[in-house]
């Protein structure tokens, strides 16, 4: 027996990686109805494997009995608002934007505080002072007068949060974040599923909430991968996400990204 999984002759038996598979559901049950912020998340890549391939099995799963309700209920004559999507060219640029950049972009947004660390709290503050500079002093147009704010506040942005991530590594999480990290879990979510809304038009906020279950479901996966399997995992399971629901786009329709 080794990490939960029967082996035979050195491959896991199926008995062995269902039960694998169930016992990661168990774990983010309890941590669903009880969120607890370890002192550090386990980074570690088999560890953090472990732990995503059972939630992305999950996740489609719970993706599928959602998805598949709203095309009943479109199926039955509910109209739908329409999808920003439909209204849209899947290049490889947006492609690339929604299965890469979304996900680092979003996880950085909306979870990587959740470590509870100083240190990332105070990176994300440098990020957002960064990005709002760009925005303020961007001239108009993009020539060599642009670059000093379009290429310039960037670059000394990244090179400022790798800074202080490196002077600040190794600090443990705040203590009265980890004493009331259960509502920051869910205030994540919730914020990642309510930015969501912006996906749709046509209707009013209150109409559009159930739409954005799935966006909701996900953020809950992510907020868990995120405080015990560390930020990377939580951007490869958003990627994983994205391009299962872009080939759902490409192949017939979803509401999920």
């Amino acid at each position: 027996m080794d990490g939960g999984i029967s082996r035979m002759e050195g491959q896991p038996t199926r008995a062995g990686i269902g039960s694998a598979i169930f016992s990661e559901w168990r774990r983010f049950g309890r941590f669903l109805l009880s969120p607890a912020l370890p002192d550090r998340a386990t980074i570690r890549p088999s560890a953090a494997i472990r732990s995503l391939l059972p939630l992305y099995l999950l996740d489609m799963l719970l993706m599928a009995v959602l998805i598949g309700g709203m095309a009943a209920a479109k199926a039955a004559g509910v109209k739908m608002p329409e999808h920003l999507l439909s209204e849209m060219t899947l290049g490889p640029a947006l492609l690339g934007f929604i299965v890469i950049l979304a996900p680092i972009g979003e996880e950085t947004i909306f979870r990587s505080w959740l470590s509870g660390r100083a240190g990332h709290w105070l990176a994300l503050l440098v990020l957002a002072a960064g990005a709002i500079l760009t925005a303020v002093l961007a001239p108009k147009g993009m020539g060599s007068a642009a670059l000093p704010v379009t290429l310039g506040i960037p670059l000394l942005t990244i090179a400022v949060t790798i800074a202080v991530l490196w002077r600040m590594r190794g600090r443990p999480a705040l203590r009265w974040f980890q004493r009331h990290f259960r509502w920051f879990y869910y205030f994540s979510a919730l914020a990642f599923a309510s930015i969501h809304l912006m996906n749709f038009v046509g209707a009013d906020t209150l109409y559009l909430m159930p739409l954005v279950l799935p966006q909701l479901t996900l953020g809950l996966l992510l907020g868990y991968l995120r405080a015990n399997r560390g930020l990377w995992a939580s951007v490869l399971m958003h990627a994983l996400h994205n391009a299962l629901f872009i080939s759902l786009v490409l192949f017939g329709g979803g509401v999920g990204a």
